[in-house]
């Protein structure tokens, strides 16, 4: 009867689905402080979204922070489980899965939406008119591997791609770049804590571009555990619309 039981017991777990057992992701973000959402020190916003519903679903997860070309390359290898924060493009799909609903990703799986905004020196006369650029002669600045820069070159942009946005705004600030296109709140949160910045450097009123963000999966966790790829999902837009996340972000960004 023991070993009926013993039996039973294996068979019921064996059939059980994938999310509804401990699992352990390892799951990768950029090794850069991108504020509010994910932080050097801290829990940012999406690290926050992303470990809350992993512990509600029973998941233990190893964070791997890495350069974000690399994120999204090893996912494809199917080296990580994951990666974050990632806006939608067609070819990243090459790498890993997003939330689709149709040929488009759910917005309501999102992480988060952010801007992407241009910044130039305050004499300058460089500008972003929502439909193209006035005044730019030399390059703009962003981040290697960002979904911006594609936006950039289809507006006959020139654009110096580097990994790091303090970078990008001392050249911006010796003169050594026409403009910085950044994601507007890391943007914001550096030139408010650097000095002088706040009076050398502008921001161009309309913004280059709106995206949402979300957490890849790659393939193999997509076509292995389908089911604990899906509650996963659920569980990130679950928490993002409670009161829980709206008091840690709020806590991050007063």
């Amino acid at each position: 009867m023991c070993l009926m039981r013993s039996l039973a017991f294996l068979l019921f777990f064996l059939v059980l689905p994938y999310s509804a057992r401990a699992a352990e992701l390892t799951i990768a973000l950029e090794d850069a402080e991108y504020f509010p959402w994910q932080l050097e020190s801290g829990i940012g916003a999406d690290t926050y979204l992303i470990e809350t519903a992993a512990r509600n679903l029973g998941h233990r997860l190893i964070f791997k922070r890495v350069p974000w070309t690399r994120c999204l390359n090893q996912i494809g290898n199917n080296k990580f489980d994951g990666c974050y924060s990632a806006s939608f493009e067609p070819e990243r799909m090459k790498h890993g899965v997003f939330p689709m609903a149709g040929d488009r990703p759910d917005p309501a799986k999102r992480l988060h939406s952010e801007s992407y905004s241009l910044y130039v020196q305050d004499q300058s006369s460089v500008n972003w008119t929502g439909a193209g650029f006035e005044n730019l002669n030399g390059d703009i600045g962003a981040i290697f591997g960002y979904s911006i820069i594609e936006h950039l070159k289809n507006n006959n942009a020139n654009v110096y791609e580097a990994h790091s946005l303090e970078r990008l705004f001392k050249m911006l600030d010796a003169g050594r770049l026409d403009a910085v296109a950044s994601l507007t709140l890391q943007a914001d949160y550096i030139i408010q804590r650097t000095p002088g910045y706040g009076e050398r450097i502008l921001k161009a009123e309309i913004p280059l571009a709106e995206k949402h963000y979300y957490l890849m999966f790659s393939h193999k966790m997509a076509n292995t555990h389908p089911a604990l790829v899906a509650d996963f999902y659920e569980e990130i837009e679950r928490i993002r619309q409670s009161a829980g996340y709206r008091d840690h972000y709020s806590n991050l960004v007063r």
